[in-house]
């Protein structure tokens, strides 16, 4: 049961932010179709809006094959290992951020636009994957501490 909230939780959250973020703001109801791949924000609000269950349910395969797999091989690294291992998640958003602008980056926006539009991308990234990480370290301290509460008061 622990693992299936392993899985499911830190991705609903993360989506649970987001559609707050959007849903309360206030173009959400003059979002359309037709507005994706401006590269605005609105532009990613309503991709968002329309593809939200998709894009949830890559996020928690992600989860299942990849995060919750690497998590338990980092959680037990030591300090150096984890730093290292955080850096190379935040070189990857990077990468992700600049592949997807330069898709949606139209040309004659200009190097500024992609550039804007590429902070913009890794900061929602970073974002989602600080809270997704943040909730997975709090259901393993949990589970540390109630394996072993003794063992878990000596690491700490």
């Amino acid at each position: 049961m622990r693992k299936l909230f392993k899985v499911l939780l830190p991705p609903f959250i993360g989506f649970a932010v987001y559609f707050v973020v959007i849903r309360y703001s206030s173009v959400y109801f003059t979002l359309r179709i037709d507005e994706m791949g401006e590269g605005t924000i609105e532009s990613f609000m309503a991709y968002y809006r329309y593809f939200l269950p998709l894009l949830f349910t890559v996020a928690v395969l992600t989860q299942l094959l990849i995060v919750v797999p690497v998590w338990d091989r980092v959680f037990s690294r030591s300090r150096t290992g984890k730093f290292v291992s955080l850096f190379i998640l935040c070189f990857i958003c990077v990468l992700f951020a600049a592949g997807i602008s330069y898709v949606i980056w139209d040309k004659q926006s200009g190097v500024r636009h992609l550039i804007k539009v590429s902070l913009f991308m890794t900061a929602v990234q970073l974002v989602y994957w600080a809270v997704n990480l943040f909730v997975v370290y709090i259901f393993n301290k949990k589970q540390v501490q109630s394996s072993d509460p003794a063992d878990a008061n000596s690491t700490e």
